[in-house]
């Protein structure tokens, strides 16, 4: 797929999201508290929309920086690089607009970019089929939304491309971006190492290589902003502990994998179902166990560097009891949707239909309770 066609494939997604998205500014209540929508359906509510939640520290970051937030330390729970970003490429005098505008253009390319990365190994058949996958995910939103979502995908696709090129300099430099955007970009750490060492391990003069020196990279991003909450807190972990409090996902003890299924299962069971928290809890849980699933059935059939990447990025969550995010987590592993579009390509096409019928239906209720303020991942 050419960078036109992509472009013209995430403007028609966007249309869609935006179709669904004005009717519930007039049948759904919105709810207070994270979101700076206004009671009364308005123009400003179209753009606003996208920036609740985490969005707004986002767009607080971009105008102020860290340690002038409006009413806590809750920004330093944030990774800098994307709304440092939005702040740079402010060229509308308008950082919500700005960073809407940013969130689009880093999608396309990253789309662009996974396309190509996907036709080193597939068919352009299986590679349109995972980007088609990736913008039916009922999370996928959130590329458009004020988040890191759409730059972080970009960072590990290019990181993993240039990888593939043996060009470990720059895939070294993508990835520290990508650690300095999510604590899971470090996770693209390991999955270098094996690449380089299937590019070098068998020949110990390749591997002593200067280039090996790249392999040095991909922490610099999550070192640095170590260094800096040490500086501006005094804890250079102190983005651990605020995100553990603003999340409530604090735990004293080792909670198993199992455990955590069994607690969700009751949950979605027990929800009152017409809550929109059951909503969050169903998304959380199916997102779960689709990554679960690719770990186990994928193993050997992706590349490994790709399962290794997917598999770290999905136990660290666990380790604070939850699903908690999931959903919005999922969208950036892309290997998921490679192996996924591997498997459905192979089904009936009964079941391409029914699969593709569900995530359009679980959209549509994403995206009427994000844009309302209702917290879905």
């Amino acid at each position: 797929m050419s960078l036109k066609q992509i472009f013209k494939l995430v403007m028609g997604w966007r249309l869609i999201l935006i179709l669904i998205a004005i009717p519930c500014m007039f049948f759904i209540i919105p709810r207070p508290g994270f979101t700076e929508l206004t009671e009364k359906p308005s123009f400003q509510n179209l753009f606003s929309m996208w920036a609740n939640f985490d969005g707004r520290h986002y767009l607080d970051l971009a105008e102020f920086g860290y340690g002038f937030q409006r009413k806590s330390d809750m920004d330093y729970a944030f990774f800098p690089v994307y709304p440092v970003a939005v702040r740079t490429f402010n060229l509308f005098d308008s950082y919500l607009a700005s960073g809407i505008i940013l969130s689009h253009l880093l999608f396309i390319l990253a789309l662009y970019f996974l396309y190509k990365l996907i036709r080193l190994d597939y068919k352009p058949k299986t590679a349109k089929s995972a980007l088609y996958l990736i913008l039916i995910f009922p999370m996928a939103f959130f590329f458009g939304s004020v988040y890191t979502e759409s730059l972080f995908l970009l960072l590990i696709v290019l990181s993993f491309f240039f990888a593939r090129k043996n060009n470990f300099f720059l895939a070294g430099i993508f990835a520290a971006l990508a650690s300095a955007t999510r604590i899971t970009g470090i996770f693209i750490w390991p999955a270098l190492i094996y690449e380089y060492w299937l590019v070098c391990g068998k020949d110990l003069k390749k591997t002593l290589h200067p280039r090996a020196m790249s392999l040095l990279l991909p922490p610099l991003g999550l070192l640095s902003f170590i260094n800096f909450q040490a500086v501006k807190t005094g804890d250079p972990f102190f983005f651990v502990y605020i995100q553990s409090v603003f999340a409530g996902r604090e735990t004293d003890k080792l909670v198993l994998i199992y455990q955590i299924f069994y607690r969700y299962i009751k949950m979605v069971v027990f929800v009152n179902h017409a809550d929109p928290l059951f909503y969050t809890v169903l998304m959380e849980l199916l997102s779960a166990s689709l990554i679960l699933l690719v770990l186990i059935f994928s193993f050997k059939k992706i590349r490994f560097s790709y399962w290794l990447f997917v598999l770290f990025s999905f136990i660290l969550p666990t380790f604070a009891g939850t699903f908690m995010s999931m959903p919005r987590f999922t969208i950036v592993l892309f290997p998921v949707f490679i192996y996924l579009a591997t498997w459905i390509d192979r089904q009936h096409p009964y079941i391409r239909i029914a699969y593709y019928s569900i995530c359009a239906v679980l959209t549509v209720f994403a995206v009427a309770f994000f844009t309302r303020g209702y917290f879905v991942s």
